[in-house]
């Protein structure tokens, strides 16, 4: 099955659909509230997309979607909230940024890995008011900014990104990419 991708009901969930459409990588759209146990025992790999208004409805659905991936080691990619409710899940923390964090920013990669491959900096597309600000157990930060510590993380085949690959122009398209054919 393809990859499934989550519904947090995020503005930019289109736009993670048209990238993955662009680069010719099938799909499933689910909005959270639509995803079953069947559909995500089949599918391959998982994204989780960012999330306009915290809900404890989406953060259960998440969470247990997390769990799934962790416990059975199927590929997953957390976008903004999807790396935050990650963090969360299993066993790190939050912390509310000073400001709205939005636009453009230049990130640093820390460790080659199979999100960015040999790229030492990437451009991306912000737009948050909480980051990550203690990694679960396990889990290595790979890429940091001005305003997040932790931009990219990951464990094993989890990965979280802080900013938003889908509006992230051609680096955004590349990290999609190499997450569906590397992980």
């Amino acid at each position: 099955m393809p990859v499934l991708v989550v519904d947090n009901l995020s503005p930019f969930t289109p736009d993670i659909l048209d990238c993955l459409g662009r680069l010719g990588i099938t799909n499933v759209y689910r909005k959270f509230s639509e995803v079953s146990e069947p559909e995500l025992a089949q599918c391959d790999k998982v994204i989780l997309s960012g999330r306009r208004k915290n809900s404890k409805e989406i953060n259960m659905v998440n969470s247990r979607i997390i769990r799934h991936c962790h416990d059975g080691g199927k590929p997953l990619l957390g976008i903004c909230y999807g790396a935050e409710i990650i963090a969360l899940t299993l066993g790190g923390s939050l912390r509310k940024m000073p400001a709205h964090v939005q636009g453009t920013t230049k990130v640093s990669v820390s460790d080659q890995n199979p999100l960015t491959g040999d790229k030492k900096l990437i451009s991306v597309y912000e737009s948050h008011g909480y980051c990550v600000a203690k990694l679960p157990a396990n889990f290595k930060s790979l890429a940091s900014s001005q305003y997040c510590e932790h931009e990219i993380f990951a464990s094993g085949k989890i990965f979280g990104t802080q900013f938003h690959p889908e509006k992230s122009g051609s680096d955004g398209l590349a990290l999609l990419q190499n997450f569906v054919a590397k992980t």
